[in-house]
């Protein structure tokens, strides 16, 4: 879990990401992606979802900063920045919840050859085109 991640998955309380991303106005996939560090919005993005869930912007924009510069991070820290430490221990129980989510898996696919197309004719008939 990132500064971000941690952030919005507080706001996101115990509703279901589905339902949070509608609040957002975005896709599930993205907010997942933000609350896993995998993606990270746009300055514009950040600013109207810190509009829609009423938190500070500086807060999103430090945070999402941060996450895409660990440099960054470390200087702030040096020059007296930091998460409280109890944000620190959630931020290391929950990336190691992240690595057993379950939505992660992605499920197995045949490939398309064995797929039997209903639509397709036993003996399909080729077609030459002149030009």
């Amino acid at each position: 879990m990132n500064r971000l991640g941690l952030i919005l998955k507080r706001a996101r309380g115990k509703q279901s990401r589905v339902q949070f991303a509608r609040k957002l106005g975005l896709s599930y996939t993205f907010v997942r992606a933000m609350e896993h560090g995998l993606r990270f919005p746009s300055d514009k993005v950040l600013l109207e979802i810190a509009e829609r869930l009423k938190v500070d912007p500086g807060d999103l924009l430090m945070a999402a900063y941060c996450d895409r510069s660990p440099q960054l991070a470390e200087v702030l820290e040096q020059r007296g920045l930091q998460l409280p430490e109890e944000d620190q221990e959630v931020l290391a129980r929950d990336a190691a919840e992240a690595e057993h989510d379950e939505v992660d898996e992605v499920p197995a696919v045949r490939p398309s050859e064995e797929r039997p197309n209903p639509a397709a004719p036993e003996n399909p008939i080729q077609i030459s085109r002149r030009f």
